[in-house]
């Protein structure tokens, strides 16, 4: 099953876009961060996936920021379209 949502749909001033988008990545950082935080306090685990998910989400943040800065300098809009897809999987498919 699969099932696809509209989260961000819209055309915005480059402030307005940061704002947007960084509280998006933010949130997405302080998640995979709490996770890793916790398996390293219950567990000793390990956290790389969640390490890796952080970096990659702070270098499309600041690829981000660059795209806003231009945008702002050249007086333009932004144009943001975001779709969240889900697919409901059974656990053996699953990965």
């Amino acid at each position: 099953m699969k099932k696809q949502y509209k989260l961000i749909d819209g055309t915005f001033e480059p402030n307005e876009a940061k704002n947007i988008l960084f509280a998006l990545f933010n949130s997405k950082i302080n998640f995979h961060a709490m996770e890793s935080f916790g398996i390293t306090i219950r567990t000793s685990g390990d956290t790389s996936a969640h390490d890796l998910r952080i970096k990659q989400l702070s270098k499309a943040s600041s690829e981000i920021m660059a795209l806003m800065r231009k945008a702002e300098k050249k007086n333009q809009i932004l144009k943001i379209d975001g779709i969240v897809t889900i697919n409901i999987l059974s656990k053996k498919n699953a990965g």
